[in-house]
């Protein structure tokens, strides 16, 4: 087996292995970078070294690798095109008016809200062989694919245990299609949101540190694609094809969802293997270099330089007062017990109580966007109604409205995907804050646009500044957290990094800027569905999206960006 070839549990070889950990020949001090580089390749060569090949967590990865490791995303991602597209139409379609069908939405965020940072949280403290995230996804996708099965074939399964099977302006006595889909849609968008929390954490605890932002941005591209491949499958008219004897329209996009959705899953936790918490607690050098392990190592190599041009190789251990060996710079993801937690939401830093304020706002401002889009098109700009009856001619224009919609959010995927190659560059050149600020501010004048005017090629020209949103809404917050980890510090002072003494989880943190998801989310489903129905015009959730953006983009510019 090659240098740069390991058994990582699925992943074959490739990637670049770190060099040669740096000696001082008597010219120079050592860099910062080859300090890194330096303990990247000693602990790369003693993960080589062990029963269970962990190599792959301390070198570079190509392209092709962290496409694998993030596939799950695209099932992610093309879940939510499948979601946005028809689950309203859904609800609508069996007699439920926007104020219910808009509280029905609030079931999956209130379970969320209380039960995804305990998952998290678990994900942080799982001791078994086969890591701690994984067990995790896989739990989460099983039953996200049970309610994908089930989400679409809730009338069909009412009228089964005996609920009436006529036109929807007749439906009466509904006792079983109603909480049948329910049951759908909580196991689809609470169990896909959670999985989008922990999977970004185990990608990056499965890189580098140079590589974290690579990951983040490869899901966002490769996620793009799969939400433009679900909206383009929503906009057709299966009924027109061979493949309607799946059932119905949406019965057919939720079959082809639910095989994405198992393929990424599989791919995904088949491509790295994690190390077991016991064994991560016991070898510091399978521990991810942390900002204290790396200033450690740094100040070792330079004290040795100033008495001695012979610098060595092995760095010096450290030890606690009771002379206990020390983990390198102290695992920063330690366990954290169900106390430590709650006190640290409690407790919470002001840096990450901004950045979750300014990651609620925008989530406020997409999902009063995306879970009521098709539906502002069909009635909206189409003329349509989801309630008219079957065969009528105001249904046909709600349907082609919903589907011309789809192809709108198909746009805005493209431009999601598009955006995330660049947005690292972005980020390089003018820094996070304006590109925070600037794709917040982009979508709040987008959506503006859109509501005040209601024509169909307005429709083209808005959506693709939903994908610049949503790109930067799923990367930078999520780099600013992985980065307040890595320096295990969430405040500055006098331009530096004030080390942090409260244990806090990598996984528990990611989780909460999920959280804002579903925090957001019920209160668009309780609010919303009656202001709609009060004005009796859904263009006040495009107007919604606008001001809660602009709201957001207020809110990042107080965000803490430390280097970024």
């Amino acid at each position: 087996m090659g240098a740069d070839q390991v058994d990582n549990g699925g992943a074959g070889g490739g990637g670049a292995v770190p060099v040669v950990p740096y000696t001082n020949g008597g010219a120079h001090h050592p860099t910062d970078e080859q300090i890194m580089d330096g303990m990247l390749q000693q602990r790369y060569l003693h993960a080589k070294k062990l029963d269970r090949d962990y190599s792959h967590l301390f070198r570079s990865k190509t392209t092709v690798q962290l496409i694998r490791l993030s596939a799950v995303i695209v099932g992610i991602e093309f879940l939510y095109a499948a979601e946005t597209a028809f689950v309203t139409p859904i609800l609508l379609g069996i007699g439920l008016s926007h104020t219910f069908m808009t509280m029905i939405w609030a079931f999956s965020p209130v379970l969320g809200f209380f039960c995804a940072p305990m998952i998290a949280s678990l994900s942080d403290t799982i001791r078994l062989q086969w890591g701690r995230r994984r067990p995790v996804l896989v739990g989460l996708g099983a039953a996200m694919m049970v309610g994908l099965w089930i989400l679409p074939q809730g009338r069909a399964i009412g009228v089964f245990f005996g609920d009436p099977d006529v036109p929807v302006d007749q439906m009466q006595g509904f006792r079983w299609a109603i909480p049948v889909t329910i049951v759908g849609l909580v196991l689809t968008d609470f169990d896909a949101e959670t999985s989008n929390g922990i999977a970004r954490a185990y990608f990056m605890d499965m890189c580098t540190p140079n590589d974290q932002a690579r990951v983040l941005t490869t899901a966002m591209f490769i996620g793009g694609l799969g939400g433009t491949a679900g909206y383009v499958l929503g906009a057709i008219d299966w009924s027109r094809t061979n493949l309607s004897v799946l059932g119905s329209n949406e019965a057919t996009v939720f079959v082809m969802v639910f095989c994405v959705v198992g393929i990424g899953l599989l791919v995904t936790v088949t491509s790295y293997r994690e190390v077991p918490l016991p064994l991560l607690e016991t070898d510091p050098l399978l521990q991810p270099i942390s900002a204290s392990a790396f200033e450690t190592e740094k100040a070792r190599q330079l004290a040795v330089y100033s008495i001695s041009r012979d610098v060595t190789d092995s760095p010096v251990k450290q030890q606690h007062p009771d002379g206990s060996p020390a983990l390198d710079g102290e695992l920063t993801d330690r366990p954290l017990q169900l106390r430590d937690f709650l006190r640290n939401i409690v407790r919470m830093p002001r840096s990450l109580f901004i950045l979750y304020a300014t990651q609620f706002f925008s989530q406020l401002g997409y999902l009063s966007y995306c879970l009521y889009f098709t539906d502002f098109v069909g009635a909206e700009v189409f003329g349509g109604d989801a309630a008219a009856p079957v065969g009528s001619p105001e249904l046909a224009l709600y349907e082609e409205g919903v589907r011309y919609g789809c192809w709108g959010m198909a746009v805005f995927a493209i431009c999601s995907a598009s955006y995330s190659v660049v947005i690292e560059r972005l980020i390089q050149r003018f820094g996070g804050r304006p590109v925070y600020m600037g794709g917040l501010l982009l979508f709040s004048l987008g959506m503006l646009l859109m509501g005040l005017f209601r024509e169909k090629f307005v429709i083209f020209i808005t959506c693709p500044t939903v994908g610049i949103m949503y790109a930067t809404m799923y990367s930078i917050p999520y780099l600013l957290v992985s980065q307040y980890h890595s320096k295990n510090s969430f405040a500055m002072k006098d331009g530096k990094c004030v080390k942090n003494t409260t244990k806090r989880g990598f996984g528990a943190d990611v989780s909460l800027m999920s959280n804002m998801l579903f925090l957001a989310q019920l209160i668009i489903s309780l609010a919303i569905g009656s202001i709609i129905d009060a004005v009796e015009s859904n263009v006040v959730v495009i107007f919604s999206a606008s001001i809660f953006s602009l709201v957001a983009a207020l809110s990042a510019s107080q965000v803490l960006y430390m280097d970024l």
